[in-house]
């Protein structure tokens, strides 16, 4: 991780100097020196990153460097936010003005931090070197761009192993009529292929012919009743959405149980982890009935047999091991034809031209004009790294996808080598990880910003990684006019390739949103806490405050430094927000990213602590939020690193002219709340960078809106 670190910052810098050049009046030299320096490093660190986890000092140097990365980026934008913030004037005057009344003590107060940092970056160097760490060839990872896979997803097809019988029996226990269970349970451990199962039941083609209306919720450890019930509702009378989301919690529970009553329907609760929350649930769901059917999918069995004693259980098994011989197949070659010569084991023919998909995750055609040779030592070592699977279809869709881009035996060696204090499974998964390019790894942690079972809308989380610098164009880039949005894009596709990132698409083929399973999204959080990537603060309703469910995450307080923050709000009180927020205190100084999750209201009071502090914050997520007063406060213009704001649902009447200030912003999102008239103010135009706007459905506006942009995107 801190290889990507210190990679971004170091072109994030290259960037700099040359869009800001007229900010840097004074300190550009020390600035190149320093991109010099981290340049020079970052040889050293792919090896170091490999072996911080045997190694408790070269942890330590790993982690330090990381964070003088993050400082001389800090350093460097400290410069450029006082040349930049003059309120009431644009960027240009306020250089003009800052120029005037510059002494040579500040550029030297300056000049003195950038040397120091470059200091401690040359002894970190030196240290490794002394240890023994060599720089590796960084021709590879330079030449990223040529290599990428571009890839689409036309007409991708799911392809299950080991699970026909399952599919068998539940499709023929839902459309049976003699079948007389009401409530139906998938259950097993965590990666087996519940979710998938039922999501494969439920297309199935004589169950959708079958029911009159469908309806999909996640309940997850993390859940919230009246949110479920209005998603289930919506989906089964979608013609009354606007009704359904102004229903209390009373009117919710009589109405989806008296449609069960009334219509052929089959809800699906996915994941349900505790008796607790079914018992939230179960006034919604008529047991007697027998033509409306519930399925359950649960890592518990005494959950699925509380649910309903007489219901059906069905235990889904791990896979054989010719079964996960099969998918491991599907997974690491193309999808191809076998042949069998007598001297050698099965060969793979070279297949179709089609992609193909192995329990949603998309294969393409690869090793062109070659036919991959699957003989007895490889089989060997196939077997053996299966083992370390357990039979869980997960952990071997995330083992083919390191077998595409490493030889067998260096994936088992790299297995037995690392994670010595782990399960075997979470080996395979962590490998998953360790074995990502640095620029794929910023981009994975950032997922676990999103809440549990998040279905991730793919256009916002790509700008978020465009914001964050996390996805920059190189020389290959650049020669071939790739659009940024299209590199963002092949990171994602990288991403889902490798097994680790699960996705939906559109009509056109175009991924539409992409999410975690469960076990991945503990090693996503985890990792991210481990790192100082990413700090999560649940703020419930007694104003209790607690940090990630995961084990392994920091206490957020006790962060020195946070540079994205997710607040996931579950209270009615918001006056409680406050103090929560003062909490963090200090540390919010330092963000990159903040997030809210949870539809409440708040007033400017409460969120000016945001506005006064995060000086430095690019990313800003104030989705479904009721701005009580009507409009965000005039300090928001004060955030001039800001390229990403979304207030998507939100309940707001406008924004501020001092919006205009915002000449960083590449991406917003005022696709608010129909509830108040939306006013746009004609400052819109000065915000020179924006790519992507995304309008109200309804909305005043004066003046111009955006002027003659031709790169802007509507």
């Amino acid at each position: 991780m801190a290889e990507s670190v210190v990679s971004s910052v170091g072109q994030t810098l290259g960037k700099l100097l040359i869009d800001e050049a007229k900010f840097l009046w004074g300190v550009e030299g020390k600035v190149q020196d320093l991109q010099k320096e981290l340049e020079l490093i970052q040889g050293f660190l792919r090896e170091a990153d490999a072996r911080r986890e045997q190694d408790q000092a070269v942890g330590v140097w790993v982690s330090q460097l990381r964070e003088i990365a993050y400082d001389a980026e800090d350093v460097i934008e400290r410069y450029i936010l006082r040349v930049a913030q003059k309120k009431g004037q644009n960027i240009v005057k306020a250089y003009a003005c800052f120029v005037a009344k510059c002494t040579c003590l500040q550029v030297h107060m300056v000049g003195t931090e950038i040397e120091g940092l470059k200091s401690s970056i040359s002894n970190l160097r030196m240290s490794m070197q002394a240890y023994g760490i060599r720089p590796v060839n960084e021709g590879e990872r330079k030449h990223r761009g040529a290599s990428m896979s571009r890839r689409t997803y036309d007409h991708f097809k799911e392809d299950f192993v080991g699970r026909e019988d399952s599919m068998k029996e539940l499709v023929e226990e839902l459309v049976n009529d003699k079948k007389k269970h009401r409530v139906i349970s998938i259950w097993g451990m965590g990666g087996l292929g519940k979710t998938s199962l039922a999501k494969k039941v439920i297309a199935h083609e004589k169950v959708k012919n079958n029911f009159d209306g469908f309806a999909w919720a996640c309940i997850s450890q993390e859940y919230h009743v009246k949110e479920i019930l209005v998603e289930i509702l919506v989906k089964l009378i979608p013609d009354q959405r606007e009704k359904v989301t102004k229903m209390i919690d009373p009117e919710l529970f009589k109405t989806l149980y008296e449609i069960q009553q009334a219509k052929r329907c089959i809800v699906v609760l996915d994941d349900i982890w505790t008796k607790e929350a079914w018992n939230c649930l179960r006034a919604a769901f008529p047991m007697e009935n027998k033509r409306s059917k519930l399925l359950i999918t649960t890592r518990n069995r005494e959950v699925a047999e509380y649910i309903n004693p007489q219901g059906l259980v069905h235990e889904l098994r791990c896979l054989s091991d010719q079964e996960s011989w099969d998918l491991l197949k599907k997974r690491a070659f193309p999808e191809t034809k076998v042949i069998e010569p007598s001297s050698v084991g099965p060969r793979v023919g070279q297949g179709s031209a089609t992609s193909q998909v192995v329990e949603g995750i998309e294969r393409q055609p690869e090793m062109e004009g070659q036919i991959p040779v699957i003989n007895e030592e490889t089989k060997r070592l196939g077997h053996e790294l299966l083992k370390k699977c357990g039979g869980i279809p997960l952990a071997i869709i995330v083992l083919g996808g390191l077998l595409e881009v490493n030889e067998w035996e260096k994936v088992d060696k790299k297995i037995n080598l690392h994670f010595s204090d782990k399960s075997e499974v979470s080996k395979v998964l962590a490998l998953s990880y360790d074995d990502l390019p640095w620029h794929l790894k910023p981009c994975f942690l950032h997922l676990g910003s999103f809440p549990e079972d998040a279905e991730i809308p793919a256009t916002k989380v790509l700008n978020m990684w465009i914001a964050e610098g996390f996805v920059l164009l190189n020389a290959y880039d650049e020669e071939s006019k790739t659009q940024v949005e299209d590199v963002a894009e092949q990171y994602l596709t990288e991403l889902v390739n490798r097994g680790m990132v699960q996705v939906r698409f559109n009509l056109s083929g175009k991924i539409k949103t992409c999410h975690l399973h469960d076990l991945m999204r503990e090693l996503c959080v985890s990792t991210a806490m481990r790192e100082s990537f990413l700090s999560i603060l649940n703020i419930q309703q007694d104003n209790e405050t607690e940090d990630c469910s995961s084990s392994v995450a920091p206490k957020v307080e006790s962060t020195c430094k946070i540079r994205r923050l997710s607040l996931n709000l579950r209270m009615s009180d918001t006056r409680n927000m406050i103090p929560s927020l003062k909490q963090i205190g200090r540390a919010m100084l330092h963000l990159r990213t903040l997030m809210f999750f949870g539809s409440i209201e708040v007033h400017r009071k409460q969120c000016q602590p945001i506005f006064t502090s995060c000086k430095f914050l690019r990313v800003l997520k104030l989705e479904d939020l009721v701005w009580a007063r009507g409009n965000l406060p005039e300090s928001v213009g004060d955030l001039v690193h800001l390229r990403f704001l979304s207030l998507a649902g939100s309940v707001i009447e406008g924004l501020p002219k001092s919006v205009g200030n915002l000449v960083c912003m590449e991406f917003l999102d005022l696709r608010v709340s129909k509830m108040r008239k939306f006013a746009v103010l004609d400052v819109l135009w000065k915000l020179r960078r924006l790519r992507h706007l995304y309008l109200p459905y309804e909305f005043d506006v004066t003046g111009k809106l955006y002027g003659r942009r031709k790169k802007l995107r509507l």
